[in-house]
């Protein structure tokens, strides 16, 4: 199996899909950059130099034609990896599929379908190739409703399934994707797009020599939710977390393994992270609530005790890639003490656990499946944090309620706190909540009709 280290990719399929130009949708400038972007990552020594006639590129297509033809006919052609990346504009039909909007694409959800690339195309393409290992990265709203029907890539029953996928999505099933604006910069780039590839040319301290799409991903993860950007998803299968998609140039083992021509231009010109932003809300102080008053069920915790360091060396154990399945027992026991101790993000680390949203990845079981945790305690610990002035305590509790409850009315109602604290991702999420309701589309699949008040 070829990787970013030995870079033999003879065999292998990339197609990059990028549409910024629009004539119903509203032009996305980031995505034109994001893609090349994407396009220069690949065929760098970086990720092992794709060979240019191996990355197939479709650059503004206005019309659907011949597409899902040409798709199967490029990812047939994979025998070792096929890759797939779109940017620009998600959208979804009447049925919720997910629609990769082209230039003609209508806004009608009638007509999505039939005026854009559905991801049920880019799937049965997928399920043609017999390529060992299958990446799709999408960036664009709505980009979670790819994980549908089992969240296979390839594979029926009568069907022989690939060894290894692994599905990148920027937003949610009902949620909008970022992109930077002209006004921010003169080059935009779709965040997801940005920090992934900020990130992978920058490396990862204390990884191997060649990067893995498991620890790329997680450090994606983290860097968007801590700056307020829109949470991503990912689907994972068998051996893909574990394809050398770059290398690590933070690790100088890779120096070693680059051959010495390439090793300039591997190791130079590392991009600057990006800053993070402020984790509370505006007055945060009004906020606060008297823990007497809490509820009888759980009792904050008036002891002295290090809640900073408690809580760093649970998110430690939790983010930590060379240690799987995690020892999710000795987390919750930190989260909590230092959650008692009034720690607000640990008492949201904490919702998530309870909840059961991050509980199947940690534990390796079910992967990307949440759980049925103990929605009660996690209601909990999200609404301390949230009333305590925590942005993402506000957000999870207003996805709790749209994605677990169907309660709309409370997850509009917390969207708005934690947007109104600057968390993007809060509000690409109510926007796309209002957008649903307006348009009388009702409840998610999984979610249970609302009945009643908050509870």
């Amino acid at each position: 199996m070829p990787d970013a280290l030995d870079g033999d990719f003879s065999r292998s399929r990339a197609v990059l899909i990028g549409t910024w130009d629009y004539r119903h949708l509203r032009a996305v400038p980031a995505a034109e950059h994001s893609s090349h972007r994407m396009r220069s990552l690949l065929t760098s020594p970086l990720c092992g130099n794709w060979p240019e006639d191996r990355v197939s590129v479709v650059d503004n297509r206005a019309r659907l034609g011949e597409l899902p033809h040409e798709l199967v006919l490029w990812l047939c052609d994979a025998v070792d990896v096929a890759l797939f990346y779109y940017v620009g504009h998600g959208q979804y039909d009447n049925d919720d599929r997910l629609c990769l909007a082209l230039g003609d694409s209508s806004s009608d959800p009638v007509l999505r379908t039939t005026t854009s690339l559905t991801f049920d195309a880019v799937r049965l393409a997928f399920r043609a190739s017999k390529a060992a290992t299958k990446i799709a990265i999408l960036d664009c709203c709505f980009a979670g409703l790819a994980a549908g029907q089992d969240s296979k890539l390839a594979g029926a029953p009568d069907m022989p399934r690939s060894p290894g996928f692994y599905l990148m999505m920027a937003s949610g099933e009902f949620n909008a994707a970022w992109f930077e604006t002209t006004a921010e910069s003169s080059r935009p780039q779709t965040y997801f797009t940005k920090y992934l590839i900020d990130l992978t040319e920058s490396g990862i301290p204390d990884q191997p020599a060649g990067l893995s799409l498991g620890p790329i991903f997680d450090k994606v993860a983290d860097a968007l939710v801590r700056d307020g950007k829109p949470a991503p998803g990912c689907r994972v299968s068998d051996h893909a977390a574990d394809f050398v998609f770059a290398r690590n140039r933070a690790n100088p083992a890779a120096l070693k393994a680059a051959p010495p021509y390439l090793a300039h231009a591997v190791f130079n010109s590392a991009p600057t992270p990006p800053h993070p932003q402020a984790h509370t809300l505006p007055d945060s102080k009004s906020c606060e609530v008297n823990p007497a008053t809490a509820g009888d069920a759980i009792k904050l915790s008036s002891t002295d005790v290090d809640a900073d360091g408690m809580y760093s060396a649970a998110y430690r154990l939790e983010s930590d890639w060379n240690n799987y399945p995690k020892n999710v027992a000795k987390m919750e026991s930190l989260y909590r003490t230092a959650a008692e101790s009034g720690h607000t993000d640990a008492m949201s680390r904490l919702g998530l656990l309870l909840e059961g949203r991050i509980r199947p990845k940690l534990e390796q079981s079910c992967p990307g499946e949440a759980l049925d945790g103990d929605i009660d305690a996690a209601m909990y610990w999200y609404k301390e944090a949230a009333r305590r002035g925590n942005i993402f305590g506000a957000f999870w509790l207003g996805q709790l309620y749209e994605d677990r409850l169907g309660n709309w009315f409370d997850a509009l109602k917390w969207y708005e706190t934690a947007a109104s604290g600057g968390h993007q991702g809060a509000q690409a999420a109510l926007n796309g909540l209002q957008q649903r309701l307006a348009l009388g589309l009702g409840p998610l699949a999984h979610a249970h009709e609302f009945e009643g008040g908050d509870r």
